[in-house]
């Protein structure tokens, strides 16, 4: 039997090495993207609540605005805040003088000091869901 190291043996564990470097070189951006899309996932689930909760509202009762958007979990998001405008349906969509509203939702933060947004839109119309 003969004693030493192949150059198959040798060029294994220089391939494992080099497996694990990259591996570990590529860590801090997969845990970059999974704090990322947390962070799309968690803006969409608030800009969804507001949505939900403008629906709830009788259409007579719904009033032009643009107010802050008042929600804890916004806290988790870094650098956030966010708006809820709703106005009057666009003349260009409602052509026949629907009673109907826009509501647009945007929520606003920082990753990587980059800023993010995320905006969402619906149509609230007189006699239209819980109305």
């Amino acid at each position: 039997m003969e004693k030493g190291v192949s150059l198959i043996e040798s060029l294994l564990v220089i391939a494992i090495i080099g497996f694990v470097v990259f591996l570990i070189a590529s860590l801090p951006n997969a845990l970059m993207l999974i704090s990322k899309s947390r962070h799309v996932s968690l803006a969409r689930e608030i800009a969804t609540k507001q949505i939900e909760d403008k629906r709830t509202i009788n259409y007579s009762n719904l009033a032009n605005d643009n107010t802050p958007i008042n929600d804890s979990r916004l806290n988790l998001l870094p650098g956030s805040s966010g708006t809820v405008e709703v106005s009057d349906c666009d003349l260009s969509i409602c052509t026949n003088g629907e009673h109907i509203k826009q509501v647009a939702v945007t929520v606003n933060w920082q990753d990587n000091n980059k800023p993010q947004t995320i905006t969402l839109k619906t149509m609230i119309g007189e006699g239209g869901i819980n109305q």
